[in-house]
């Protein structure tokens, strides 16, 4: 993240000490969604032999991934913030929306996470690409850029982005010091209900069929 730090902060023309702590702040959740979709999609075909054997909630597959994985998220943020008060970064009172900021992140991610263990299962090769599919979706979110940068169509493409909605959520407290706007809190809300809805409806859905794929 250094050494991308360097480069991108070289290319788009920015003091390196701001662009890090932007690249850090919109780093945090795109790698948290990430690292759990695709660590939940093998989730059942990693324990293949133990659901074979006893009867073992599915449920707790996948939401065992994304809690150990937010843990790990949570420490990394520990982790930022220091690396900001060391650089001279801003430390405001909007830090406190960040917690409600990991709530809204987790369901939308374990949502998505649920679709996925599921699907795997139909289709063990999709785990790997969704591994590829995260690579292209990493630079189709703002992470290494501000999306008003962008114009035209890419412009229109990013904005329809769900993720743009949750970094922003986290990299406005940590970057700009203030707390999100209404709207996208509002959206990134409507966003995570809608995920986890869709989500145990598809799992409830498919659930009793998980054994039998394996």
């Amino acid at each position: 993240m250094s050494v991308t730090a360097v480069v991108f902060s070289t290319i788009f023309n920015m003091d390196l000490k701001t662009y890090a702590i932007f690249l850090f702040a919109g780093m945090i959740p795109f790698s948290y969604f990430s690292t759990s979709v695709v660590q939940s999609g093998q989730s059942f075909i990693q324990n293949e032999s133990l659901l074979k054997k006893i009867y073992v909630p599915k449920l707790l597959f996948p939401l065992g991934v994304s809690v150990a994985l937010l843990i790990d998220s949570l420490l990394t943020f520990v982790a930022l913030f220091l690396i900001v008060v060391v650089i001279g970064g801003k430390i405001s009172f909007a830090l406190i929306f960040v917690p409600f900021a990991y709530l809204l992140l987790f369901l939308f991610t374990f949502g998505v996470a649920l679709v996925m263990s599921v699907s795997t299962v139909y289709s063990r090769d999709l785990q790997h690409i969704v591994g590829i599919l995260m690579q292209a979706l990493l630079f189709l979110s703002p992470v290494f850029y501000k999306p008003d940068a962008l114009q035209g169509k890419v412009a229109w493409l990013i904005s329809l982005n769900p993720l743009t909605q949750f970094i922003d959520l986290f990299r406005t407290p940590i970057y700009s010091g203030e707390f999100p706007s209404l709207t996208t809190v509002l959206i990134s809300m409507a966003l995570a209900a809608t995920s986890v809805f869709v989500g145990l409806w598809f799992f409830a859905k498919h659930e009793n069929k998980v054994a039998f794929r394996l």
